[in-house]
């Protein structure tokens, strides 16, 4: 389970670069459709990383790697959604990015 989702969630961090590169030079931004699935896809990968943890029961030290990712699947729903403008949405992308890539450094650590 652990491995499948270290991979799924490399995956989904490439797929967020992939729709921040989309919002940013597209005039209308991403497609509805693909922001839906980018942000189901996350939502999965917190429901496959609780399972794991339940399974697993790491060392308490390991609490930051799920407290940075929920905070970046929240940040993407949250700024994303498109009724806010283009440019806030690219921020929300790039933030939820960051902490994506900064939680899964520290998911390796």
């Amino acid at each position: 389970m652990r491995s499948f989702h270290m991979v799924f969630g490399i995956l989904l961090i490439a797929l967020a670069i992939v729709v921040v590169i989309w919002e940013s030079s597209s005039k209308k931004g991403v497609p509805r459709a693909l922001r839906g699935a980018t942000i189901g896809l996350l939502d999965l990968e917190i429901l496959i990383g609780i399972v794991t943890w339940i399974v697993r029961t790491p060392h308490w030290s390991f609490v930051w790697h799920p407290i940075f990712m929920i905070v970046a699947v929240l940040i993407a729903h949250i700024m994303t959604t498109m009724r806010r403008p283009r440019s806030q949405r690219v921020i929300g992308w790039i933030i939820a990015d960051v902490i994506l890539i900064l939680g899964a450094v520290l998911f390796y650590h």
